[in-house]
C-alpha cells in the first residue's frame, strides 16, 4: 500500500520565497510579500490579517466555463473567507509552479489540492468516506492578482478546474498555523 499524499499549505509560498531571495525591484518585492502574507493568513485561518492584505472593496472572480461566483465587496469577501476558514478548506495546497510578474499584477499557476474532512463530506451526502479521515479534490489553477498603487490586493481572478467529489483521494493534512516560522 502506497503512502497517502499530503496537503501542506507551506508549499503555497515556496516559489514566492525563492523569488524573494533574488528579487531586487522594490515594487515587485512589495507585491510578492503581500501575496505571501495573504496566502499565509488564508491558510492559517487569520481572517483579520487576510482582509488587511486587500483593498477596502475587493472584487473576486471565480470563473467556471461561463459563470463568475466570486464575492464582490468587503462584506461579501469577509463572509466568503469566514465560511472557507470555518469549513477547513482554507488549508489547501496550491503548489505554484510559475509566477508571472507584471507592472501591477502577479499571475500564479499550479496544481491544487483542497481538503475536506470525512465528517463534512458525510454531512454533504457523500458516501464511502470515513468520518475521521481527510480527503481532497485536486486540479489546476491559474490566478491573476491585481494590486493597487499602495500594494494592496484588489481581488483575485481565479480559473480553476478540480476533480469532482466522486474522485476524492484520501490525504494526510499537515496544518499550518498563521505566524509559525
Amino acid at each position: 500500500m502506497s503512502a497517502k499524499p499530503t496537503v501542506d499549505s507551506r508549499n503555497n509560498w515556496r516559489l514566492v520565497d525563492e523569488l524573494l531571495t533574488h528579487e531586487t525591484d522594490s515594487w515587485r518585492r512589495t507585491m510578492l510579500e503581500a501575496l505571501k502574507t495573504h496566502m499565509q493568513a488564508e491558510c492559517g485561518g487569520n481572517l483579520d490579517a487576510l482582509l488587511n492584505t486587500m483593498v477596502d472593496e475587493p472584487v473576486f472572480h471565480n470563473w467556471t466555463a461561463t459563470d463568475d461566483s466570486g464575492p464582490k465587496g468587503y462584506d461579501a469577501l469577509k463572509e466568503f473567507y469566514s465560511g472557507l476558514i470555518g469549513s477547513g478548506a482554507n488549508r489547501f495546497e496550491f503548489n505554484i509552479e510559475r509566477i508571472v510578474i507584471g507592472d501591477d499584477t502577479l499571475v500564479t499557476e499550479g496544481s491544487i489540492r483542497i481538503p475536506f474532512s470525512g465528517s463534512m463530506l458525510l454531512q454533504m451526502g457523500i458516501d464511502g468516506v470515513d468520518e475521521g479521515s481527510t480527503y481532497a479534490t485536486r486540479g489546476r489553477t491559474v490566478t491573476f492578482w491585481p494590486f493597487d498603487s499602495s500594494g494592496k490586493i484588489i481581488g483575485e481572478d481565479i480559473y480553476s478546474m478540480t476533480t469532482d467529489f466522486d474522485d476524492l483521494e484520501e490525504v494526510t493534512l499537515v496544518p499550518y498555523l498563521y505566524g509559525e516560522s
